[in-house]
C-alpha cells in the first residue's frame, strides 16, 4: 500500500502487535505486516513469529535456578499464552511499577542479580529508545516479556514463601551411603518442617494482578509481617549502615529463613532446640530453662522438625539402628564376645523373641534384618536414664547420655542424629504441673538418684526391691521445635550469632545470590 502519511509511531505498532498476536490473530508464523499491511509498510512490521520463537528459545534455554522459574516456564509453555506486560497501549506503567519494587532487592537481603532490576531497566530503556523504522523490536519485546515475568514471579513467590524452598534445598545436601545393588544418588532427608509452599492458585492470582493493573496492591499483600523477619531486616539495615559485613551476611541469610512459612515458637510452653549453637531453650509461661545439647555429626545431621512431647520414659533400652549395626558394628565386631558383654548388647530374634548371644551370629545373620541388637537398661546405656519420646519420621529423640564430657566441647555435633540433653532431669520436671514431692522422688529413685523427702527415703528403705517407675506423661503435650538459625534472639530478645556448624548458610547464600 502506498504510504500517504508520516511514519506511524512505535506505540501504534505495539498496539497493532498486541491486537493481532494476543487477541485472536494468527501467531503460527505470520508476520504482523500480514495483519496490518493496510496501514503500514512491511519495513515497520513486528514479526509475531520472531516473537514466538524468541520467547520459546528463552523459555527452553533459561535455567531454573530458583523454584519460581518453573512457574514462568510453565506459563510460556502453554499454547498461545497471552503476553502479560505489553498491552495495546504499548509498554505501560506496570513494567515501571514492577522495576521500582525490584529495585529494593538489597533491602530484603538479595543479591542484585536475583531480581535483575538493573537489566530490566536497561532493556526497557533500550526498547523505548528504539527507532522501529530501522530496528526490528520483535526480539526485544520477547526478551523483555520473559524477563519481567521471571523476575515478578521470583519476587512474589520469594516474599510470600521464601526465595529458597527448604524442602528441596536441605533434603539434597546429605548424600546417603548407597545400599548394595542400588542405582543413582540417594539423599538423606534432613528437613521435615513442612513449610507452606506456593500453589498454582497463588501463581494464577499473581498473574491476574498483572493483567488487572493491580501489581502494587498484590505485592503489598504478600510482604512478610512476621516479627522475626522484621527483626532480621532491621539488623540487616543496621549492619549495612555500620559496615559490619559479617553481621550483614548473617542477617540476610536468616532473613530468608524467616520468610519460610512455618510457625515459630513465641510464647506459652515449648522446647526450642537450635541446632546451630547446639542449645536448648524451654519456656513454660514466664519460666525459662536453657542448657547445652549434643546433636548429630556432619554425616548424621539432626533433622529439622516440629513435634510434641507427651511422655518421658525412664531407663530405656537402646534399640540400635540397623544403619549403625551394618556400617559400624558388623565391620569390626563380628564374634567379639568381649565387646558385646562390655556394652551389655543382646540380640533379639524378631520372629521368636528369643534373646541370643550376638557374638554367635555371623555378619550375614546380623545384616539379614531378622535380629534386633539391643543395649540393656540402666547405668552405661547410651541413652542414659531419661528419654523424651515424640512422633517423628527419623527415629530421633531427646535423651540423657552416659558421656557427659561432650557437653564441654565447643562443637557438640557428635551424635548419630539424636539430641543429647545436658540436664535431662531438670527438663523432665520443668513441664510438670504442680508435681508432688513424692512423685519427684519416685522419678529420682527410678534413675538411681537419692530421694529428697522423708517420705521418699522411708519408701526406699522399706521397698528396696520395688520396681522403678517406667515412665510418666504430661497433662498437655509440650510443643517441640528442632530448627537451625545462625542469628537468633536470646532469652532477652537480643540477637546472637552462631557458627554455621552444618554449612546450611552457604547453601542458602548461593541461591539468594543466583542470577
Amino acid at each position: 500500500m502506498r504510504r500517504t502519511q508520516a511514519a506511524l509511531p512505535p506505540l501504534f505498532l505495539l498496539f497493532c502487535f498486541i491486537a493481532f498476536s494476543c487477541c485472536g490473530g494468527r501467531t503460527d508464523g505470520a508476520t504482523i505486516a500480514e495483519g496490518v499491511q493496510a496501514w503500514v509498510r512491511p519495513e515497520y512490521a513486528v514479526d509475531a513469529a520472531v516473537v514466538g520463537e524468541e520467547l520459546q528459545h528463552r523459555n527452553d534455554g533459561q535455567p531454573t535456578r530458583m523454584y519460581a522459574d518453573g512457574y514462568t516456564q510453565s506459563y510460556y509453555q502453554q499454547p498461545n499464552a497471552p503476553m502479560l506486560w505489553i498491552s495495546r497501549m504499548g509498554i505501560d506503567e506496570r513494567a515501571d511499577t514492577l522495576i521500582a519494587w525490584l529495585s529494593g532487592s538489597d533491602e530484603i537481603g538479595l543479591g542484585p542479580k536475583v531480581l535483575s532490576a538493573d537489566s530490566l531497566r536497561a532493556a526497557l530503556q533500550q526498547l523505548r529508545n528504539s527507532d522501529f523504522s530501522r530496528t526490528d523490536c520483535s526480539s526485544q519485546l520477547a526478551r523483555l516479556e520473559h524477563m519481567l515475568t521471571r523476575s515478578y514471579l521470583r519476587y512474589a513467590c520469594g516474599q510470600r514463601y521464601g526465595f529458597v524452598r527448604p524442602s528441596q534445598l536441605l533434603n539434597r545436601l546429605l548424600v546417603d551411603t548407597p545400599l548394595p545393588g542400588s542405582k543413582g544418588t540417594t539423599y538423606r532427608r534432613i528437613n521435615d518442617m513442612r513449610a507452606e509452599e506456593p500453589t498454582d492458585s497463588f501463581v494464577h492470582v499473581a498473574l491476574e494482578a498483572v493483567r488487572n493493573h493491580r501489581i502494587t496492591p498484590f505485592l503489598q499483600s504478600i510482604q512478610p509481617t512476621d516479627t522475626l523477619y522484621r527483626t532480621m531486616q532491621r539488623e540487616y539495615k543496621r549492619a549495612k549502615e555500620q559496615g559490619d559485613t559479617t553481621r550483614q551476611r548473617l542477617a540476610r541469610i536468616n532473613m530468608e529463613r524467616a520468610r519460610w512459612r512455618y510457625p515459630h515458637p513465641t510464647k506459652g510452653r515449648y522446647i526450642f532446640v537450635n541446632l546451630a549453637p547446639q542449645q536448648l531453650t524451654a519456656v513454660n509461661g514466664d519460666s525459662i530453662l536453657t542448657m547445652r545439647v549434643c546433636c548429630g555429626n556432619a554425616s548424621h545431621k539432626t533433622p529439622l522438625l516440629r513435634s510434641a512431647i507427651s511422655y518421658v520414659e525412664l531407663n530405656p533400652y537402646w534399640v540400635i539402628p540397623q544403619t549403625i549395626v551394618r556400617k559400624e558394628i558388623m565391620p569390626r565386631h563380628v564374634g567379639d564376645s568381649a565387646y558385646y558383654a562390655r556394652n551389655r548388647y543382646h540380640a533379639i530374634n524378631k520372629e521368636t523373641k528369643e534373646i541370643v548371644d550376638p557374638s554367635q551370629l555371623t555378619a550375614d545373620e546380623m545384616r539379614s534384618g531378622r535380629y534386633t541388637l539391643r543395649q540393656e537398661r540402666g547405668a552405661g546405656n547410651s541413652l542414659g536414664r531419661i528419654i523424651f519420646r515424640f512422633p517423628n519420621n527419623f527415629s530421633v529423640f531427646l535423651h540423657d547420655t552416659n558421656n557427659h564430657a561432650a557437653f564441654s566441647y565447643g562443637n557438640r555435633a557428635v551424635s548419630h542424629g539424636c539430641v543429647r540433653v545436658e540436664r535431662p532431669l531438670d527438663l523432665a520436671l520443668f513441664f510438670l504441673d504442680d508435681p508432688k514431692p513424692f512423685f519427684v522422688d519416685r522419678i529420682r529413685m527410678a534413675i538411681g538418684l537419692k530421694p529428697l523427702t522423708a517420705q521418699g527415703l522411708g519408701y526406699q528403705a522399706a521397698n528396696p526391691d520395688a520396681k522403678p517407675m517406667p515412665s510418666f506423661s504430661y497433662d498437655r503435650p509440650v510443643p517441640l521445635w528442632l530448627d537451625y538459625w545462625t542469628l537468633y534472639p536470646n532469652t532477652k530478645g537480643q540477637l546472637e550469632a552462631y557458627a554455621d556448624s552444618y554449612g546450611y548458610d552457604r547453601a542458602i547464600e548461593r541461591l539468594i545470590d543466583s542470577d
